[in-house]
């Protein structure tokens, strides 16, 4: 198959939504983790090229889920799920990662 339809990312993610939702190694549902073999059937091709992972994630968060790409693996984990992951305080923040100082010299257009 040269390119990926969008019939074959509407079966894609609604087999990664059935997965989601199958008990499976002791887990009655939830996240879990594709290789980029399956990944590449279950989209029903040989390549798995930049652009199809963008388009099988956006079609995907759109579907409740995301799905992140780590180039050999693809954790899928449910949008609510990752919207309570804790975040840190603006002071932690802030003493981690300062603010540029108002008297930070930008480069102009042309780098000098």
């Amino acid at each position: 198959m040269a390119s990926v339809t969008q019939d074959s990312l509407d079966n894609a993610i609604k087999g990664i939504k059935n997965l989601y939702r199958t008990e499976f190694r002791g887990k009655p549902r939830g996240r879990f983790i594709l290789t980029r073999w399956q990944l590449m059937t279950s989209l029903g091709t040989r390549r798995l090229h930049a652009s199809t992972i963008a388009r099988l994630q956006d079609e995907a968060l759109a579907a409740g889920l995301v799905i992140i790409d780590l180039d050999d693996l693809f954790p899928v984990v449910e949008v609510k799920i990752v919207r309570k992951y804790r975040r840190p305080p603006n002071e932690l923040f802030s003493t981690i990662f300062p603010s540029p100082e108002d008297s930070y010299d930008l480069l102009d257009e042309d780098g000098d």
